[in-house]
């Protein structure tokens, strides 16, 4: 049974790059209130709950604006009836914008002490309650093993109000320090879940609309269950210094949402695409080694009938750069499906 502390509040010191600094050190996040305003996160919200509906995903006898959960559609990454949705709410413009806007990089130019860079790419997460037949939510993790190059920081932020008991993060203060820990195979971000004991103090609380959380790669993290009736939407960039280096899988799109030109081919302006092509970027290859080790834990149990590895085996299938390792991963998953 997990114990949870409130968050270390850090709104005040919002404008005090050093003060942030030092927090990051001490507990590996900041939670402030109010980074973005309101308006604009109910605004992004109002957009991809259109488009939530245009795919069947909320209940027809309910205002879209309540964003309640068509139970029947219940679906999760990297599933291909979440994907046919979820690409469209990906791809919105509105959405992209946020994690550029200006008070967002400010924020994080006065984190580094120096200019920041935000990730092309990024996570958009829409979570359907928790049910008989639909019990699936964030498993306890880390971002580095996902996203690679240099230090970085993600940013989450829920797309509406999100009290606890909609699924809020979570974070294990202090579990920065203690590097990369072992993983096994999960259903959670990246079909990867912590397989150790947690280091740190597990901390979380109710965030409103432009609240955000703020937290280092290897800070050990995860989300609560959705018991409400609405889908939890979010989500979460990530910024580093653009002094360092960055794998250079985070320059294309989220998997399954097209190239750039795709995504941008419904956008009304301009503003916000390729902000990156004229920045000094270094990159270096993303270390694979960590899906290696999951997609040999995968094969190994999908091969022995073991369902609890088919969402590893599913990204396999969709996204893996290598032929052979896709073609084992469809054979497996043809037998998996049929019991």
């Amino acid at each position: 049974m997990f114990q949870y502390e409130p968050f270390r509040d850090s709104t005040e010191h919002l404008n005090d790059g050093e003060t942030l600094r030092t927090r990051l050190g001490e507990d590996g996040y900041l939670f402030l209130r109010g980074l973005l305003p309101r308006d604009a996160i109910l605004n992004v919200r109002a957009r991809l709950l259109d488009k939530a509906m245009e795919g069947g995903w909320l209940a027809p006898d309910s205002p879209v604006a309540a964003g309640i959960a068509n139970a029947a559609a219940a679906c999760k990454d990297p599933e291909p009836d979440y994907m046919s949705v979820f690409r469209h709410l990906w791809s919105d413009e509105a959405l992209h914008r946020l994690r550029i806007d200006p008070r967002v990089l400010a924020l994080f130019d006065r984190i580094f002490g120096e200019r920041a860079l935000a990730h092309p790419m990024f996570v958009q997460r829409n979570i359907f309650p928790q049910s008989d037949v639909f019990d699936f939510t964030t498993g306890i993790h880390q971002d580095r093993v996902h996203i690679g190059g240099a230090t970085s920081y993600a940013m989450w932020m829920p797309l509406g109000d999100c009290p606890r008991e909609m699924g809020t993060l979570a974070v294990a203060a202090g579990s920065h320090t203690t590097g990369i820990l072992p993983t096994r195979v999960g259903s959670g971000a990246g079909g990867m879940d912590i397989a150790v004991p947690i280091p740190g103090t597990w901390v979380t609380g109710d965030f409103e609309a432009g609240d955000a959380l703020i937290f280092q790669d290897v800070t050990v993290h995860k989300a609560l269950p959705n018991r409400t009736r609405s889908i939890r939407m979010s989500f979460d960039a990530r910024f580093q210094k653009l002094s360092e280096k960055m794998a250079d899988t985070n320059l294309v799109p989220y998997s399954g949402c097209g190239t750039w030109e795709e995504v941008y081919a419904g956008w009304s302006r301009p503003e916000g695409q390729y902000y990156w092509k004229d920045l000094p970027i270094a990159t270096m290859p993303l270390d694979r080694s960590y899906y290696e080790q999951r997609d040999a834990m995968a094969f190994e149990m999908a091969e022995a009938g073991d369902r609890s590895a088919r969402d590893a085996i599913l990204r396999i299938v969709q996204r893996d750069p290598l032929p052979e390792k896709r073609e084992r991963a469809e054979k497996l998953l043809v037998r998996l499906d049929a019991g």
